[in-house]
């Protein structure tokens, strides 16, 4: 898939779990944490679509780390009263989609080193770096698609909340996909 059939892919994907993200807020669909998660959405979406079509800004590429760690140990708190493997592993996976954010932001447009030229792709002009930035960042990957893979798996196997468990797993394996695009291949 060439970078610009990528792009728009990566686009209609975080479009899609932005905006129900958005519905979501606004009809009150969420409680509690789940509130959180739609917030996190409504926001990531965003900075998703920003990374990828826009040249950073180091300002607003700080204000999103702060943002996401932020939300990620909100998640990580929030592990101690969640009832069930099920939701702790939901949250669990939400609070390492933030730690791959902020991967990503900082890797990716602050200038750490590590990704591969993205040239061809708007918004992305990174230079290889370090080979533990490239290591690292194939981990992440891997983290996102078996965290994709469970959210997947919960909208074949689970039962309710099947449309908003395919929104996890879209942006999950969205980020998955972004995050491989812009990572060197050794």
């Amino acid at each position: 898939m060439s970078h610009g059939m990528s792009s728009v892919a990566l686009t209609i994907v975080f479009a899609v779990s932005g905006l129900y993200g958005l519905w979501r807020v606004a009809s009150g669909r969420g409680r509690g944490i789940e509130t959180v998660v739609d917030v996190n959405h409504v926001l990531m979406s965003p900075a998703m679509l920003l990374m990828l079509w826009l040249p950073s800004t180091p300002g607003i590429v700080w204000v999103q780390i702060v943002l996401f760690s932020g939300l990620a140990l909100v998640f990580f708190r929030h592990l101690s009263v969640s009832d069930g493997v099920t939701a702790r592993t939901g949250v669990l996976l939400h609070g390492g989609m933030n730690l791959a954010m902020v991967w990503m932001l900082a890797v990716g447009t602050v200038g750490m080193g590590g990704m591969a030229d993205m040239a061809g792709m708007p918004g992305m002009d990174h230079a290889a770096g370090p080979t533990w930035t490239g290591l690292l960042s194939w981990s992440v990957v891997g983290l996102l698609v078996l965290s994709a893979a469970w959210w997947f798996g919960r909208v074949m196997w689970g039962s309710g909340h099947r449309i908003l468990c395919c929104c996890h797993g879209l942006a999950t394996g969205g980020m998955a996909g972004m995050l491989a695009l812009m990572t060197p291949v050794f």
